[in-house]
């Protein structure tokens, strides 16, 4: 095709170094120059563009690890950084280009990157990854929020008790209403229930809220 750049080869040579894999390739008959290849990528489709990214994230390219995501793109030229820049505009992904360094900040452009590139394997990790931390954080949330609920019943209903104790040795609260009467035995019985299960003691007769509000008004009648 007209905006492909074939290369003939004699004889590929795999060599294995330090862990290190180098592929040599021997008696290519052309020599991929900067201005040639950037002649020719002027003419590629949405598809080639993206494997030609994919060709310059595996040669140049570096992914960081969680928890903050960023991909690296280094060339040794500028002009070749801004020739990737061009190519990256066309994604499109938001990156920053400087001197002879692309990056690409945020998890959602590194995924659009990857997914426009076809690092198929690595979009969904992240995607699953990211889908695992908003669980988690919502779990904490909820665990943070039902803790700090039972502080302060807890410590709402110690006072509460200690208010009735001290009510209950110096008689007044035989000065109170037959109904605050009635929810102030109840919890001086019963000083670690919640409000919903001092309602339930009542077999649901006087609920949760009433159960607040009378709790509420004995207290600020012991403040007077």
């Amino acid at each position: 095709m007209a905006n492909s750049i074939e290369f003939k080869r004699k004889e590929d040579i795999i060599q294995k170094e330090n862990n290190k894999i180098i592929l040599k390739f021997k008696g290519v008959d052309k020599i991929a120059t900067f201005d040639l290849i950037k002649r020719n990528a002027k003419k590629f489709g949405k598809n080639k563009v993206n494997a030609f990214l994919r060709g310059v994230f595996l040669g140049c390219g570096i992914l960081s690890t969680p928890p903050s995501y960023h991909i690296e793109l280094r060339f040794e030229k500028e002009k070749e950084a801004h020739f990737i820049d061009g190519l990256l505009k066309q994604i499109p992904v938001k990156h920053l280009t400087k001197d002879t360094i692309i990056y690409i900040t945020g998890r959602e452009n590194v995924k659009v990157f990857l997914y426009e590139i076809g690092a198929t394997n690595t979009y969904v990790f992240m995607e699953e990854d990211e889908v695992n931390k908003r669980m988690t954080n919502e779990a904490n949330r909820k665990a943070n929020f039902e803790f700090a609920n039972l502080k302060r019943q807890s410590n709402a209903s110690s006072k509460q008790v200690e208010v009735l104790k001290r009510m209950e040795s110096d008689g007044s609260i035989n000065n109170l209403s037959d109904e605050l009467k009635e929810v102030a035995m109840l919890r001086l019985q019963y000083p670690y229930s919640s409000l919903r299960e001092l309602s339930e003691k009542t077999g649901g007769r006087i609920s949760k809220q009433t159960i607040y509000y009378r709790l509420k008004k004995i207290m600020k009648a012991y403040e007077k």
